[in-house]
């Protein structure tokens, strides 16, 4: 990337001032305070502890500390640029943030994901707070209980009309949060925790240094590499050097900022595609895992895990495929760190070594027509992996089982539907997974009233990988009562197993476009 590093969080191109070095104290950001004290003290009165009205009861994410600081400008009138605006979220997110273990449960909604399952701890806090925002939103935010009960003044005051929305009318909700909600809130996502005042308190690991990559691209497959992470003045560089598992190159780099010691945000370019990326530092920097996306499609990108090569035991972390069938001969590539002993297996696969170095082993495995179906062990040295030996597919399962599309047109793209077919096979203690296989593709009416609507017709298409591609957004005058293209459809998977074919379905909503696209949806 050339000119000022851009910053990307979860859905935001921001301009970052710089990063977090490393030291046991995550707030020695003496610029980013004073500009806090500058901006923020005109309206938020200091406290006796010497903190600041609501900002010193409250901690959140990057992206939380993000929208506060939008809010105050679009709303409030502060008048900041970009420089002062992202000096602050760094010295937010570094006083007041979230530990990796509180920030964990919620990595879905920081990750931008299309698919993912929202679950609240309750159904009265999916009713109240779920209606109109994931429940990640309150569960990445942390108050003291006095604060929390503000927050409930804050809804009504910025969003006066919500009784009349979202179905509010079903109990007597303003009793609810201001006797009761805000109690449960405090003490379930406390403002003091001991994992903060653990993490805030100690030495973070730099991100320098040289990383073995995996990851898995949904309907495309797995892919390996390395990358080199370099400090370029206040910023991280990563070059990426990766190879899907049929070898095809993925190359490209990106430039990042750590915010409260382990949240990388980083902008980056990967095969001449803008890229995104959210990852976690382990506590101990050892690990890297999150997600990329490309710049405008959230919903099409990769997993994402790295292990620090430095230090590191020997294991393996993908391979080129999980299964072989009962008298096949197959050849699979192990990838990892320290892959240099003996390779073998402890019930009597046929192994014989093409390639091997310390990071990639290439095996012709054979599995015996008398073999008996299950998971085999095979170690190379100290890594151990296992290799799925089956016989016949049992039951095909589409993934995911329930998901949402939405149309695209004008500057808002469509938003895709990724599904895979995975078999399964049964064994004496149940069902045992064979892993990701190719499939026939079909779309169906899920039903009647779409069939009635002709929703196959005009929600969309998949494609041969399971890609489902929604249609325009808008008014379609050729659909009955002109409606626009949405749809329910049945998703079906079909997977020929010698004589057989295997079915799987699920069900996808094709639904309209997104117009508020928050950072914490």
């Amino acid at each position: 990337m050339s000119g000022k590093a851009r910053l990307f969080i979860s859905g935001v191109m921001l301009v970052a001032l710089s990063a977090f070095s490393p030291s046991s104290s995550l707030a020695k950001d003496v610029q980013g305070k004073a500009l806090v004290n500058d901006y923020c003290t005109a309206c938020h009165a200091e406290t006796d502890d010497g903190g600041l009205a609501r900002i010193s009861d409250v901690r959140k994410t990057p992206e939380g500390w993000d929208m506060t600081l939008f809010r105050m400008q679009n709303l409030h009138g502060l008048e900041i640029d970009s420089d002062e605006r992202f000096a602050i979220i760094k010295y937010l997110s570094a006083e007041y943030g979230l530990s990796p273990s509180e920030s964990e449960p919620f990595r879905y909604v920081l990750e931008q994901r299309a698919h993912f399952n929202d679950i609240a701890v309750n159904d009265d806090l999916d009713a109240l707070c779920g209606r109109c925002h994931t429940n990640a939103r309150y569960g990445l935010q942390r108050r003291t209980e006095k604060d929390w009960l503000k927050h409930m003044h804050f809804h009504v005051g910025q969003f006066p009309s919500l009784e009349y929305q979202a179905r509010s009318r079903d109990r007597f909700w303003w009793q609810e949060v201001t006797t009761e909600t805000y109690k449960e809130l405090a003490e379930l996502y406390p403002f003091k925790t001991d994992a903060w005042d653990t993490w805030k308190g100690a030495d973070h690991k730099s991100p320098a240094g040289s990383w073995r990559v995996t990851g898995y691209r949904p309907g495309i497959g797995g892919y390996q590499g390395m990358m080199t992470v370099t400090r370029d003045g206040d910023f991280y560089k990563a070059d990426y050097d990766l190879y899907d598992m049929t070898g095809g190159a993925l190359s490209g780099d990106s430039k990042a900022v750590i915010y409260t010691g382990y949240e990388w945000r980083a902008s980056g370019m990967l095969n001449g595609a803008e890229t995104r990326e959210v990852y976690a530092l382990s506590e101990d920097g050892m690990r890297m895992t999150g997600r990329w996306h490309q710049a405008a499609h959230y919903d099409i990108g990769g997993e994402f895990q790295a292990v620090r090569m430095a230090g590191a035991e020997a294991q393996v972390l993908a391979k080129s495929s999980d299964y072989i069938r009962v008298g096949q001969e197959k050849e699979i590539t192990l990838h990892g760190i320290g892959l240099t002993g003996k390779v073998s297996s402890d019930k009597g696969l046929g192994l014989n070594v093409t390639r091997q170095d310390a990071t990639s082993v290439t095996v012709k495995i054979t599995a015996g027509k008398n073999m008996s179906p299950g998971a085999y062990v095979v170690t190379v040295g100290q890594a151990v992996t296992e290799i799925i030996v089956y016989d016949k597919i049992d039951r095909l399962q589409v993934t995911p089982d329930w998901t949402i599309a939405r149309l695209g047109g004008g500057k808002t793209p469509p938003v895709t539907a990724q599904f895979e077919a995975v078999a399964y096979m049964t064994g004496k203690d149940g069902d045992i997974k064979i892993g990701v296989m190719s499939a026939d593709w079909q779309l169906h009416a899920f039903d009647e009233e779409a069939e009635h609507m002709k929703d196959v017709e005009f929600a969309g298409t998949i494609n041969a990988q399971g890609t489902f591609m929604p249609g325009a957004a808008g008014p379609n005058p050729s659909r009955k009562y002109a409606t626009n293209n949405a749809g329910n459809l049945k998703i079906v998977a079909q997977v020929t197993d010698g004589d057989t074919i295997i079915s799987g379905e699920a069900q996808l909503i094709v639904t309209v476009q997104r117009w508020n696209t928050p950072p914490i949806r």
